[in-house]
């Protein structure tokens, strides 16, 4: 919850992959409350009352999980809003030039997008390929796979990308940055 709160201020893009991480933990744990508490929640140095906020923060997680059915796989429907709000931001970025920086960048990643889209039909977005990408990418390195020097290249063009996008966004939201 803290990390998230902060994230969410800071990169639109590390907070929904940390709460892509937030929903495999939930899902390590069997959307289980109790071991939540005992192994997680448990774990934070934090005071009573903001270890409660997080305690309540993973139950309303656990209960959108349950809600919306996705136990085993997928993600919560307000960050598949969020992504679909980000790409909005994207498409606008693209079709007013506005950003001159921007859309020189995501034209160096524009071909990898439109490849890796062949690999993913699900996604909706150029935004929901590149975060998903990028997470996949993070699981294979936590999970100490090898990985070539062409996908970490890929990865980190499209990193690159998506740090320009969410500092963009992050303006946008704090009247910093105008379409005017």
């Amino acid at each position: 919850m803290l990390v998230a709160k902060q994230k969410r201020k800071e990169n639109i893009v590390e907070y929904i992959l940390y709460l892509y991480q937030v929903e495999d933990l939930i899902r390590a744990f069997k959307l289980d409350m109790e071991l939540i508490e005992q192994r997680l929640v448990s774990g934070y140095k934090a005071d009573e009352k903001t270890k409660a906020a997080i305690t309540d923060w993973y139950a309303n997680l656990i209960l959108m999980m349950e809600r919306e059915q996705i136990r085993e796989k997928g993600h919560l429907q307000f960050l598949t809003n969020l992504i679909a709000d980000v790409n909005e931001f994207h498409l606008k970025l693209m079709e007013t030039g506005k950003d001159a920086g921007y859309t020189q960048t995501f034209k160096t990643v524009a071909g990898l997008i439109q490849e890796l889209s062949q690999k993913n039909p699900e996604a909706k977005s150029d935004v929901e390929i590149g975060i998903t990408a990028v997470y996949g990418f993070l699981l294979l390195k936590m999970q100490h796979k090898e990985i070539s020097l062409d996908t970490t290249e890929a990865i980190q063009r499209i990193s690159k990308w998506l740090g320009g996008l969410s500092k963009l966004y992050r303006d946008f939201e704090n009247d910093e940055f105008s379409f005017e």
